[in-house]
């Protein structure tokens, strides 16, 4: 019976972010055509994930005109859908389709966003 917990135990804490999940590591890349910003080293972007389904909004990373960067997010096994937000030096804001991320294995990590569109205000 002490031998069963053990290996019990053993397979929760092994299995524990597949089945809980917790802080994931995932790659982003795409591209932000903001006028002119690839000819000016100095301009950037801030790059920023949104949950689409609370609005709630992420850490942001500082990025160029062809970007790919790796972001963190708090993944659990049930699949959210997310979206990214550049906002550039320039004033110009763009938007990306919406990405599914989970925890479980059958979802990828690595999204390429293609060509961020311009937000209207």
């Amino acid at each position: 019976m002490k031998m069963a917990l053990t290996i019990l135990m053993g397979a929760l804490v092994v299995t524990g972010c597949t089945a809980f999940g917790g802080d994931m590591i995932i790659r982003v890349s795409g591209s932000v055509p903001a006028s002119g910003l690839a000819d000016k080293p100095g301009e950037s972007c801030q790059l920023g994930m949104v949950s689409a389904e609370t609005g709630e909004q992420f850490p942001t990373r500082d990025i160029t005109a062809n970007f790919s960067t790796a972001m963190m997010v708090v993944a659990g096994p049930k699949a959210e859908r997310y979206y990214f937000v550049a906002k550039c030096d320039d004033g110009r804001k763009f938007r990306s389709g919406e990405v599914t991320i989970s925890s479980r294995s059958s979802y990828t990590r690595k999204f390429d966003l293609g060509t961020l569109v311009e937000n209207d205000p």
